[in-house]
Formats: C-alpha cells, structure tokens, sequence
C-alpha cells in the first residue's frame, strides 16, 4: 500500500508531502490540485514497462495525456528539476527528472529508476466514462482476466457478462436479503440502492465485436422491458463501471476515482459513499476526487457503523491561497486533513470544505429575520 506521496515542482505544487491509506478523499475548488495529485501516480502507472527498460517517463499514455515537459513543470520553479516520490509496502521509491520542456518524453536522471508500484493491479476511472450509446466496443480475453476495464470503464459491460457468476469476495460489500455473493446479482443489487429499481442486461455479439447495455426497472413484482442505454438516465449508465470496479476490488489493488457521483442524485451519492468505503474494507486502496458532500457523508456513515476504521481514512482539502500582503505567497496550492473519528464526526470544517449550505441556511435565517423585523402591524 502506499503511505506517502511527495511532489517537488510538478504541475501546480512546488512542495507537497501527504500520508495515506486505505481510502483517501481529495477535494476541494475547481483548479486546486486534486487531480494534479492523481496524474501524479498515473504518470507513473502508464510509464511502469517504460522506466524499467528505458528510464523514460512517458507524458501521454494509457492513463494521462499531460502535453509536453513544459506542461508539467511548476510555473515558479526556480530550477527544471521535478520529483514525484512515494513509500509503498515500508519501501522508498524517487523519480527525478530534468524537464525538457519541448518533449512528451521525460529521461530519469540518476541511478536506474525501479518499476513504479511493482506488480501492483491499477484501476483508473476517468471523469469522462461511457455514456448512453447503442453499442460498445469488446476486447479480448486477456484483458477482461486482468480486469482492465480501460479509463472509460467501456470493457466492464463484457467483464460483467462474462463473469457475472463469480463470487465477490468482499463480505463487507455484499447487500441483499439472500446474500447473493454473484456479482451479476451484487451489482443489480447495489445498482438498486444507487437508482431504485434498475437492473442492467447485456447483449454480447461476438462476431461484431460489440456489446448492447440494456436496462429495465423493477415495478413491484414486475419487470419492464429492458430500454437501451441512450432511452434511460445518463447518470445510471455512467456509474455502472465504479459499481463493478468496487465489487471486484482485491486486496492490494490501487483504485482511482475521478467523480463518481457524476450525474447521480444525493441519495445515490452517498449510497457511493457507503460502497467506496465498504471496498477499501477489502485491502484495496483507494483514491477519490470528488465535489459531493453526499460522498463524504456516505464515507462518514460507514465509519460510524463500523464498516470501517477511521484511521483507515484521509480527508484532503485542497484550497488555492491568496494572500494580498505576501506577494511570495500569492497564489500557493495549499492542503489540509481534517480528521474523522470513530462516530464519523469531523474536528475541523476549514473554509470550503462543503459548507455551502450551512452558509446558505445562515442567509435564509438572516433574511427572513430582517423581514420580520420590517413587518409592521395595526
């Protein structure tokens, strides 16, 4: 697992250090850093066979496409030189740079550079996952058995046909009155909680190379018919690949979340809260960007009911400083952890960090106050 992660002159951070665990959540402002954090490992993920057998850095890839050396250089660095370095498993591991500011491909300076998170299994879900289509793309074998859904979770729709039988192995995930452990049914199950009454069917045509998604509703004892993908809410097609890249999350994994919650309602948010959390219960490490407070109070709940340890959880909140009387410090990328216990209670509420409607709530009260002090009676 990893436990630290320090960035010198990448992207928008001069110096960051952080410590993590199991389930680690980003958020913050629009531009703040959050997915600067990300890219981080995912640069070093998409460049694995490529640091170990050249000792290049790739900035585009599987992953990430971050542009050229320039795009990735902080913009006040006084030096060229960038580092992302982490602690994975009690063991140290730097990847230093010398920018070169023209080219998609960075050379590691120093001694040879070790392969970035050794065998670890990296699930990657972009901000930007599949969306209502009449047909989807299949791959081959090999890659569903590895589980690589690619960035956009296209190939989990053949995943979930393909091995809708299998058990999950995640006891803290598992729902329904029957236990069901399949993941076809663990799935409908949590697809349910999400967006009531939905269940998804999968068409495979392997000559063609395609598959259909398909969804009906549950209306009572009844089914509907199964409506394609494009004729049902985008938000239940969009959230799909998170559900099932949760339930087959395994011990050692490193999954990372780029806004979940994309167009679903509260309710399902923070039921994706409650599974996010139940997942990183499994041994799985995960990283979440999100904006949804409906997220947080899901992870918050799973905490008090004893899902999961809160230890085992890492609030960030990242924040751009501004300070007029400093010109220095004008403009800095800053962080902070507020810190969950037991009861899911959090011991500091920074400026920001999803107080939106506290604020909003105070406005309402004042106004209303000052209006009944207007009021005027016979």
């Amino acid at each position: 697992m990893l436990t630290s992660l320090k960035l010198h002159n990448f992207k928008c951070f001069e110096d960051l250090e952080l410590s993590l665990c199991n389930l680690n959540v980003f958020t913050g402002m629009n531009g703040a850093g959050k997915s600067t954090i990300l890219q981080s490992l995912l640069l070093l993920a998409q460049s694995a066979d490529s640091i170990e057998n050249t000792g290049k850095i790739r900035l585009n890839g599987s992953f990430e496409e971050l542009g050229v050396g320039s795009d990735i250089l902080y913009e006040k660095a006084v030096s060229d030189d960038i580092e992302i370095s982490y602690r994975y498993d009690g063991e140290a591991f730097s990847y230093q740079m010398h920018n070169s500011a023209a080219d998609e491909i960075q050379t590691i300076t120093g001694e040879k550079a070790e392969r970035p998170f050794k065998d670890t299994h990296i699930i990657y879900l972009s901000a930007y996952r599949i969306a209502p289509q009449k047909l989807y793309h299949i791959t081959d074998e090999n890659m569903l058995c590895n589980r690589e859904f690619d960035k956009s979770g296209e190939y989990v729709i053949q995943y979930l046909d393909r091995f809708r039988n299998d058990d999950v192995k995640n006891q803290n995930i598992l729902r329904g009155t029957d236990r069901d452990r399949s993941l076809g049914k663990q799935t409908e199950y949590w697809m349910d909680l999400i967006s009531p009454g939905v269940r998804p069917e999968i068409y495979i045509n392997d000559l063609e190379r395609t598959a259909e998604l398909r969804f009906s509703y549950k209306k009572g004892r009844d089914l509907t018919n199964a409506y394609r993908s494009i004729n049902v809410g985008f938000g239940i097609t969009y959230v799909l690949p998170v559900v099932v890249s949760l339930l087959t999350a395994q011990p050692g994994d490193i999954i990372i979340l780029e806004n979940p919650e994309a167009h679903i309602h509260p309710k399902g948010q923070r039921m994706l809260g409650e599974m996010i959390a139940a997942a990183s219960a499994s041994g799985a490490q995960i990283m979440v960007e999100t904006h949804s407070d409906h997220v947080l109070n899901g992870i918050r709940l799973a905490v008090k009911n004893r899902v999961i340890r809160c230890d085992t959880v890492k609030l960030y909140y990242l924040f751009q400083k501004d300070d007029a009387n400093d010109a220095e410090e004008n403009y800095t990328h800053e962080c902070v952890s507020p810190i969950i216990d037991e009861d899911g209670m959090l011991n500091e509420w920074p400026e920001g960090f999803f107080d939106e409607w506290d604020k909003i709530a105070c406005a309402v009260r004042s106004s209303v106050h000052e209006r009944r002090k207007n009021l005027k009676f016979p």
